[in-house]
């Protein structure tokens, strides 16, 4: 449960689209914060990962060649960025309960909803790895729980599954929280998220 040490320098950000205008355009948002770089397939993705170090990831989830799925797959099986947001017209299912993905945010999306998302997924990058993977949980959970019913939701195995690795990390999660909360103020993005992982305990 080690806490990741940031270097004083802004996050690296790689944005995968292939509707250029659109990825051109989530990048002129974020460079005056981040390190941006922009691929418009997966392929040109995968190459980017060898080249240069990627903190964050905005990623398409339809594409053509490599889709966002097997990139998503590639990252995690080589470590190739840490927070993975994945940004789609693609409606989530109970599929979303086994995607590793850390945020799932729909199309269209605005500036604000982008530059709060990955401002979140930067300063999740400080957090000890129980907190982080909770996070990463309680999200795709939330996403579910907007999006589609309850009752369908509570037979699929995925979203058990899901719930039951929530509950096996909110301990963990809740004391690391707390030491984050006797350094410095927590995030309000944070706050919510531990909240909401009460309702767990009410299915």
């Amino acid at each position: 449960m080690r806490k990741r040490e940031r270097m004083n320098r802004s996050s690296t950000v790689l944005i995968v689209d292939d509707q250029q205008d659109l990825a051109d355009l989530f990048g002129i948002w974020l460079q005056e914060q981040f390190e941006v770089y922009v691929a418009y397939s997966g392929e040109d993705a995968l190459e980017i990962f060898a080249e240069e170090s990627i903190d964050i990831v905005l990623l398409d989830r339809q594409m053509p060649g490599l889709s966002g799925t097997d990139v998503l797959h590639s990252i995690r099986e080589n470590g190739d960025a840490q927070q993975v947001i994945m940004v789609t017209a693609v409606q989530p299912t109970e599929e979303l309960a086994s995607i590793a993905v850390d945020e799932y945010l729909l199309k269209p999306t605005d500036r604000t909803t982008l530059l709060q998302a990955v401002e979140a997924a930067e300063l999740v990058l400080t957090y000890e790895d129980s907190l982080t993977e909770f996070l990463s949980l309680t999200a795709r959970k939330a996403t579910l729980e907007a999006n589609l019913d309850r009752t369908a939701l509570a037979k699929d195995d995925r979203y058990s599954n899901l719930l039951r690795k929530i509950r096996e990390l909110e301990k963990d999660a809740d004391t690391a929280l707390q030491r984050l909360e006797t350094e410095y103020q927590v995030d309000m993005l944070v706050r919510d998220q531990r909240i909401g992982s009460r309702t767990v305990e009410q299915l």
